[in-house]
C-alpha cells in the first residue's frame, strides 16, 4: 500500500481587499510597502507583487466517495488563504539565513510568502498505512501552488493525477473561474479525468512549470530546525521552523521528455530546499515562505561555493534557470528525435525559448500562480481519498457557473436548465439531480457542494448572505439565520436554511453568523 500511495504522491508530487495597503517587514528597520488589489497607481517596489484572497472564504470540499468522510473543523482548522507575495529576493547573508533580506531586482533568489489565517501546522502523513496528518499540530496544511513562469497555457502540466491540482478542483468552489488564457483547462466535473491527453477539457495542460507541494511525506523530524520553538516538534504560537525537503518541483509532465538526471526518477527536477513556517500570534496568521535560487549564482552563494555551470542535476547547485535550460535542451533534442507521443506538446515550445530572453522567465513578478489548499480527514479513508480542499486562488464568484465573473439571472437559468435536463437521471423526478460518485465527482452547478443540483443552488446565486433577497445584508437576514441555527456539525433542517450556511459545511452555526455580521450593510446598503 505504501508504494501505491508513494506513487500517487509522486504523480500529484483583510477583509475588503480592494485598495488595501499591505506592509511587509522583511528585516529590522526596513519596511517595504506595496499596493495590492485595485488601488492608486504605482507600486513602491516593482521587485514583488501581492495577490490577495478574501478572508473567511474557506469551505469544505470533500473528495472521498460518498462525500461523508470524517472531518472536524472545530478541532482542525479549514485552511484559509489570506494572500501570496512573490518577488525577487536578496538575502543579507545567504549562506547563513536566506529568509533575512530585502526585495530587490538585483537579487539572485525569488521569495514566495503564503499567508494563512490562524495557526497552521506543517503537514503530517496522510498515507492510510501510516496515517498521522496531525503529527506537527492539529491544523495541518496540504495542497499545491502551481507556478506558470512562461505564461503559456500549453506548456507544462500534470499527466498522471490532474484531479489533485487547481484546474481539476476550482469548480468545486461554487462557480467557474474566468481565465482568458486557459478557457479549456478547467474541469466542470470528474469526466475531465479520462486519462486522455488529447480530449478536452485539457486539465493535464495546466501550464505550470513548477509547483510548491505541501505534502507531509516529503520530510521527517530530522529535517526540521526549530528557529523559535520549545523542541517538542509541535508547531505552536509564535514558533518559527525551517524544514528541508524537496518542496519545489518542476512539473511532472516534463519528466518523460527531460534529459535531467540526479532526481529520484529520470527527468525529475525537485531539489531539497528550505521552507519556513512562521506564526505571528499578534496578527494570528501563519506565513509559509519559500526562498529559491533564480540562477546558479544564488545556489553558490547559499552553499558557499563558486558557481557551477548548469548541468540539469538538482542534486548539486540548483536554480530556476538550470531547470528551464534543461527544458530548452530537452526540447531541442526532441525536435531531432521525436517520440511521436502527443504529450510532447507540453515541452516542445521550449526549444525556441531562452530563459534569459525577452520573455524574462526569471522574473517572478510576471509568473502566473494558482493555489489549491486544504486539510486532512480525521481518519484514513478506505477508498484512498487524501485531502479535503478548503480554498483556491483565484477563486470563482459563488454561483457564477458561466464564467462571466458575475452571479446573475443567466447563471440561475443555466442551473435550472441542467436540473430539468437531468432530473430523471437517477430514476426519480424530484427537482434534484443527484451526483453519482459524489466526492471524487462533482458538478460546477452544485454551488453548495452537497452532492446534488437543485433549487437551493439557484437561490445561492443571489448576493451572498442576502438571505431574503432584499438587496442588502441586514438584521432581517440575521433573524433568518437565527431561525436556522442547528449547531456545529448538526445538519440544518428546512431547505431554505441552506442559504444561511455561509461556509457550506452542512450546518448553520456561529461561524456562519460571524460571516454574515462581517458583511452587514444595513437596509438599502446594497
Amino acid at each position: 500500500m505504501r508504494s501505491r500511495i508513494s506513487r500517487a504522491f509522486q504523480s500529484v508530487c483583510t477583509r475588503r481587499p480592494h485598495c488595501q495597503m499591505k506592509c511587509l517587514a522583511v528585516i529590522p528597520l526596513l519596511l517595504l510597502c506595496a499596493w495590492s488589489g485595485e488601488g492608486p497607481p504605482g507600486v513602491i517596489d516593482p521587485s514583488f507583487v501581492i495577490h490577495v484572497d478574501a478572508r473567511g472564504d474557506a469551505g469544505v470540499r470533500r473528495t472521498d466517495p460518498g462525500g461523508d468522510g470524517p472531518i472536524d473543523p472545530g478541532q482542525h482548522r479549514l485552511i484559509d488563504l489570506r494572500e501570496m507575495t512573490i518577488g525577487i529576493w536578496k538575502p543579507v547573508a545567504p549562506q547563513i539565513d536566506v529568509f533575512t533580506g530585502i526585495y530587490q531586482n538585483s537579487g539572485e533568489f525569488f521569495r514566495l510568502d503564503v499567508v494563512l489565517d490562524g495557526l497552521v501546522n506543517p503537514p503530517g502523513d496522510v498515507d492510510p498505512q501510516s496515517f498521522d496528518p496531525f503529527r506537527y499540530g492539529n491544523h495541518p496544511i496540504f495542497g499545491f501552488i502551481d507556478v506558470d513562469v512562461d505564461e503559456e497555457a500549453g506548456t507544462g502540466g500534470e499527466l498522471e493525477a490532474p484531479e489533485y491540482r487547481y484546474f481539476g478542483n476550482a469548480a468545486r468552489f461554487g462557480g467557474w473561474v474566468s481565465l482568458p488564457h486557459a478557457p479549456d483547462r478547467m474541469a466542470a466535473d470528474a469526466s475531465a479525468f479520462d486519462g486522455d491527453f488529447t480530449t478536452p477539457p485539457f486539465v493535464e495542460r495546466s501550464g505550470e512549470e513548477f509547483h510548491l507541494a505541501l505534502l507531509g511525506h516529503l520530510f521527517g523530524p530530522g529535517d526540521i530546525v526549530e528557529i523559535v520553538g520549545d523542541g517538542d516538534l509541535v508547531f505552536e504560537a509564535d514558533e518559527v521552523w525551517n524544514i528541508q525537503a524537496a518542496w519545489f518541483h518542476r512539473a511532472h509532465g516534463y519528466e518523460p521528455f527531460s534529459l535531467a538526471m540526479g532526481g529520484a526518477v529520470p527527468g525529475e527536477y525537485a531539489p531539497r530546499c528550505p521552507l519556513r513556517f512562521a506564526h505571528d500570534a499578534a496578527n494570528d496568521v501563519t506565513t509559509v515562505s519559500l526562498v529559491f535560487p533564480r540562477k546558479n549564482q544564488g545556489a553558490a552563494l547559499m552553499m558557499g561555493q563558486p558557481p557551477e555551470p548548469s548541468n540539469g542535476d538538482p542534486s548539486d547547485q540548483y536554480s530556476v534557470k538550470e531547470a528551464l535550460l534543461d527544458l530548452h535542451d530537452s526540447a531541442v533534442f526532441l525536435t531531432q528525435f521525436p517520440t511521436g507521443w502527443p504529450e510532447e506538446e507540453l515541452i516542445i515550445d521550449w526549444a525556441q525559448w531562452d530563459p534569459d530572453g525577452p520573455k524574462d522567465h526569471l522574473n517572478p513578478t510576471e509568473w502566473r500562480m494558482y493555489a489549491l489548499l486544504g486539510t486532512s480527514y480525521t481518519a484514513p479513508d478506505p477508498d484512498g481519498a487524501l485531502f479535503v480542499w478548503t480554498d483556491v486562488w483565484p477563486g470563482p464568484v459563488r454561483g457564477d457557473v458561466d464564467g462571466d465573473e458575475t452571479a446573475d439571472e443567466g447563471d440561475k437559468l443555466l442551473i435550472s436548465q441542467f436540473t430539468a435536463a437531468h432530473d430523471a437521471d437517477d430514476g426519480l423526478v424530484d427537482g434534484r439531480v443527484s451526483i453519482p460518485g459524489f466526492g471524487p465527482d462533482f458538478r460546477v452547478f452544485d454551488v453548495n457542494h452537497n452532492g446534488g443540483v437543485d433549487i437551493l443552488d439557484e437561490w445561492l446565486v443571489s448576493k451572498p448572505n442576502d438571505l431574503d433577497d432584499s438587496g442588502s445584508v441586514d438584521l432581517a437576514d440575521f433573524a433568518w439565520l437565527q431561525t436556522c441555527l442547528s449547531g456545529e456539525f448538526v445538519p440544518y433542517g428546512p431547505l431554505l436554511c441552506g442559504l444561511a450556511d455561509a461556509d457550506l459545511d452542512g450546518d448553520v452555526d456561529a461561524q456562519d453568523a460571524v460571516r454574515l455580521i462581517d458583511v452587514m450593510t444595513g437596509p438599502g446598503g446594497g
